[in-house]
């Protein structure tokens, strides 16, 4: 097997149905060996739940009952056999270029892994909150630039297999996010060489109640919490208070200056406050799980 597609979902159907009719659409190299894996996160869902098809594509459903993303993700890891895994969410739709394009990359550069971008779309339009959707847009690079850790992440991600022979999701992350963060910044420390691929692109559809400045804000807190927590685990974490703290007061002091720039720069520079204090709360060892 070449490529396993790895898929955590819980209770989204409808967007899991897209995205596997997105992948069935996928354009691939003849001999290309593809399996997907969807590893169903519900611990109520149905034994035998039958999946919407793929195309031709193989699909593979297993269940991990116990709530928590990252051990979804390392079921689908345990089980895959591709020499590569690649990770895509359950609210997103890829192009059908995509698997191709990390393929063909992946042969021509010997890198342990490549990332691609994520384009944010409305799923309800004519609900509104269009005005948002730029608080979602992810940085882009050059292809075959190096990736910074704030841009690895599994929204769509390509990545070498034999590196989870000795690393894995963690649990600890499993419902506050930043699972895939805290792992791929202990692989880039071990000396990890990870690549963009701005061909391997994929859609993230957003439902009505994520454009809204308060779920944008609740977001930046809880990655800077989730930030702040992977620090504490440095010995030198103490260190990293003060900056944090900085950081904060800095924020907030350019808050009001923000509240005379319209309301884009308002939210920014909020979510600057919230993505800073999630940062101090952090490191001294607070928690906010966002997935109840």
């Amino acid at each position: 097997m070449d490529v396993s597609v790895c898929i955590a979902t819980y209770r989204r159907p409808q967007g899991l149905a897209r995205l596997l009719a997105s992948l069935g659409r996928m354009k691939l190299p003849a001999d290309a060996q593809v399996e997907v894996i969807v590893v169903d996160n519900d611990p109520d869902a149905e034994e035998t739940l039958a999946l919407p098809p793929a195309g031709a594509l193989s699909v593979r459903r297993v269940r991990e009952p116990r709530r928590n993303i990252a051990r979804a993700r390392n079921r689908a890891v345990a089980i895959a056999r591709g020499a590569w895994l690649a990770f895509v969410d359950d609210d997103e739709e890829v192009h059908e270029g995509w698997l191709a394009a990390f393929l063909a990359q992946a042969e021509r550069r010997q890198c342990d892994g490549l990332f691609g971008p994520v384009v944010p779309r409305a799923q309800e339009p004519e609900r509104g909150g269009l005005e948002w959707l730029a608080f979602f847009e992810r940085g882009r690079f050059a292809g075959g630039a190096r990736v910074p850790l704030a841009s690895a992440c599994t929204h769509n991600a390509f990545v070498r297999r034999r590196l989870f022979d000795d690393a894995a999701f963690e649990p600890e992350f499993g419902r506050s996010g930043g699972e895939d963060t805290q792992l791929f910044g202990l692989l880039l420390a071990r000396g990890a060489d990870f690549r963009w691929c701005d061909e391997a692109r994929v859609d993230e559809w957003l439902p009505a109640e994520r454009l809204r400045p308060a779920w944008l804000l609740r977001r930046a807190f809880r990655a800077g919490s989730a930030l702040g927590r992977i620090r504490r685990r440095r010995p030198a974490w103490p260190a990293a208070l003060p900056h944090a703290l900085a950081a904060l007061a800095s924020a907030l002091v350019l808050l009001p200056p923000a509240a005379a720039m319209g309301r884009a720069h308002r939210l920014r520079s909020a979510m600057r406050v919230c993505g800073a204090a999630g940062r101090v709360f952090g490191l001294l060892g607070g928690r906010y799980e966002e997935y109840k």
